[in-house]
């Protein structure tokens, strides 16, 4: 496992610490069994739906989790390229474990730094229910969109979700659930809405495709622009 260099910033470290193999033995029972549907209002199968219509055969999975969206894809080729990155060496241990029969590469990487693999570029990149965990604005931490954009090879597509807390309906249970994942340092996403996730993924794509369901955003992205856009 290639491992990550840099410092990593206080809030970040905050966050990676409710990702161990403890809180990873129920993630897929509490998320996509649970809160998925009755707090986010989000099914899981619509998530799977987005995921499966964007997934290659020469992929990069960037903050894991669990693997539960690749265990439960099809990769339309028998011997796909898989890559795993993530800041959690205990997210990247279980998902490579659940997914060896595709041999994974694994890297331990801070998106929120510039990214850099010695490997050829991705077809496809999926970011899922990952930018609600990064500290910051998306005026700041959109940025990783823009570090992720640099692996992607150019007719590919960087494609996932988040869960966005302004100008989305929220009941009294998904504000308890926002709320205390904010208090906790898990969720960062107090002030994330669609039009500044849209902006910031313009900033780096000429093609954004982006649906709200219930409090979250699917979104796909293509056509990366160069430097001189």
């Amino acid at each position: 496992m290639e491992t990550v260099s840099r410092p990593v910033d206080s809030r970040v470290k905050l966050s990676q610490r409710y990702f161990n193999p403890l809180t990873l033995a129920v993630y897929d029972l509490a998320l996509f069994g649970f809160i998925d549907k009755y707090a986010w209002g989000c099914p899981t199968e619509r998530v799977l739906r987005h995921y499966r219509d964007h997934l290659s055969a020469n992929h990069l999975e960037v903050g894991v989790g669990s693997g539960y969206l690749l265990d439960h894809s099809t990769f339309p080729a028998k011997e796909p390229r898989l890559a795993l990155m993530d800041l959690s060496e205990s997210c990247l241990q279980k998902t490579s474990r659940r997914l060896t029969r595709y041999h994974p590469q694994c890297y331990r990487r801070n998106i929120l730094q510039p990214v850099e693999i010695d490997a050829p570029g991705f077809d496809s990149i999926a970011v899922n229910y990952v930018m609600h965990c990064v500290p910051g604005h998306f005026e700041r931490k959109g940025e990783a969109f823009g570090h992720l954009s640099q692996l992607l090879n150019d007719d590919g597509v960087l494609f996932g979700s988040t869960v966005l807390s302004v100008g989305v309906e929220k009941d009294m249970f998904t504000r308890l659930c926002m709320s205390s994942l904010n208090k906790a340092g898990v969720f960062c996403n107090e002030e994330d809405c669609a039009t500044a996730l849209h902006d910031v993924l313009r900033r780096y794509f000429n093609r954004v495709e982006m649906e709200i369901v219930g409090c979250v955003a699917l979104f796909a992205c293509r056509d990366r622009k160069t430097e001189a856009e």
